[in-house]
């Protein structure tokens, strides 16, 4: 799958295939396109995972488990071969009591 990496300051993400948000105000998926979301502070753990995905995401978390080695979002992401998906990786920076930034991964079916 096709991974396109993004720095963003605000969380305005719309489809490339519907021109519509991808996600609410409220973090609810607004787009159907959306197959998979991962965020960084819960990789192991992603929101809205679809059916096609979630034997091929149990199979990466169980090699990694057996490494011992933490989940590694990107490299699952990369390892799927669904035509017409695509993973957009957003990296958000800001301030808070000092420099933060969060990094999210979502699966959207562009085809």
């Amino acid at each position: 799958m096709q991974l396109i990496q993004m720095e963003r300051e605000d969380w305005n993400f719309f489809c490339p295939s519907t021109g519509q948000p991808v996600f609410k105000d409220s973090g609810e998926p607004n787009s159907l396109t959306v197959r998979g979301f991962w965020f960084h502070e819960v990789p192991d753990e992603p929101e809205l995972l679809c059916d096609e995905l979630q034997a091929q995401w149990a199979a990466h978390v169980a090699i990694q488990d057996a490494a011992d080695e933490g989940v590694d979002v990107v490299a699952f992401l990369k390892s799927v071969d669904k035509q017409g998906w695509v993973a957009f990786e957003i990296t958000s920076c800001g301030m808070a009591c000092g420099p933060v930034c969060s990094t999210t991964w979502t699966v959207l079916d562009l085809s």
